[in-house]
C-alpha cells in the first residue's frame, strides 16, 4: 500500500505544476532575465510542494483525522513553497549585496502574482489528499 507522505507528494507535485503552469508567462520572463531555462522556474515550485508534502504527511494515518487538519497542512505546503521558490530566484536573479531588500521585493511579488494560484492548489490538494487519507479510515470504522 502507498503510503500518505507518497500520495501527498504527487497531489501537490500535480497541484504545483497546474499553479505554475497558470503564471508561466512571468515565470518564463523572469527565467528569461535571469539566463535560467525557463523549465526550471516552472518545475521548480511543483518540486518544493512535493518535497515539502512529503516531509508534512508523514504518518498522516494516525495524525489527520478530519479534512480541516489536512487543508491546514495544504495552506502551509503553499506557503513553504512560496518561501522556497522567492529564496531560489532571489539567489539566481539578484546580487548578494542586496540579498535582503530584493527577497523582500521577490517574496512580495511572488505572493502577489502567484498567491492565488498557491492558495488554490493548496485548497485543491489538501482537500484530495485529505479525502483519499480519511476515507479508507473511515470505512475500517464502519466494519
Amino acid at each position: 500500500m502507498i503510503s500518505p507522505a507518497m500520495i501527498a507528494s504527487l497531489v501537490f507535485g500535480a497541484c504545483g505544476l497546474l499553479a505554475a503552469a497558470g503564471v508561466e508567462f512571468l515565470l518564463r520572463t523572469l527565467a528569461d532575465e535571469a539566463g535560467v531555462n525557463r523549465w526550471i522556474f516552472i518545475a521548480v515550485p511543483g518540486l518544493f510542494a512535493m518535497l515539502f508534502a512529503l516531509l508534512f504527511y508523514q504518518d498522516a494515518r494516525r495524525k489527520i483525522k478530519r479534512l480541516g487538519e489536512s487543508v491546514s497542512r495544504g495552506i502551509l505546503i503553499a506557503l513553504m513553497t512560496w518561501i522556497s521558490f522567492s529564496l531560489l530566484a532571489t539567489v539566481v536573479w539578484c546580487s548578494p549585496k542586496q540579498f535582503g531588500q530584493c527577497f523582500g521585493h521577490t517574496l512580495l511579488a511572488a505572493g502577489i502574482v502567484g498567491g492565488g494560484p498557491m492558495l488554490a492548489a493548496a485548497l485543491i490538494g489538501g482537500i484530495l489528499t485529505g479525502v483519499i487519507i480519511i476515507r479508507p479510515a473511515a470505512r475500517k470504522g464502519a466494519e
